[in-house]
């Protein structure tokens, strides 16, 4: 899970599945997906697809930057996935670092 100070940039995760991409960021326990999908429509550039009902939990589909994201929730916690492996980490890092910041909106 995310965690450490606020000026402390996210640890990345680096789990590589062969049908998923790459897992690289655990959202805040208290965040539904839900929540996320509105915190991210803040950040600049991001293009939000889909957020779909599956079996268990929802799929998030997003771009930015020309790569393509997805996000999960299947045991309530919301799990994001890099489709391709090799995405710059400077790009995953901007993604996690905005889901830790407060929003604008509190």
């Amino acid at each position: 899970m995310a965690g450490g100070s606020p000026d402390e940039p996210p640890k990345l995760i680096k789990s590589i599945a062969t049908d998923s991409g790459r897992h690289f960021f655990d959202a805040p326990a208290h965040m539904t997906i839900n929540q996320c999908v509105l915190h991210l429509t803040d950040m600049a550039g991001i293009d939000i697809v889909s957020l779909v009902p599956a079996e268990i939990g929802h799929w998030l589909i997003f771009r930015l930057d020309g790569y393509t994201f997805t996000a999960s929730d299947p045991l309530r916690e919301v799990w994001f996935y890099a489709d391709d492996p090799e995405t710059p980490e400077d790009i995953l890092q901007k993604i996690a670092l905005f889901m830790v910041t407060p929003s604008n909106a509190s």
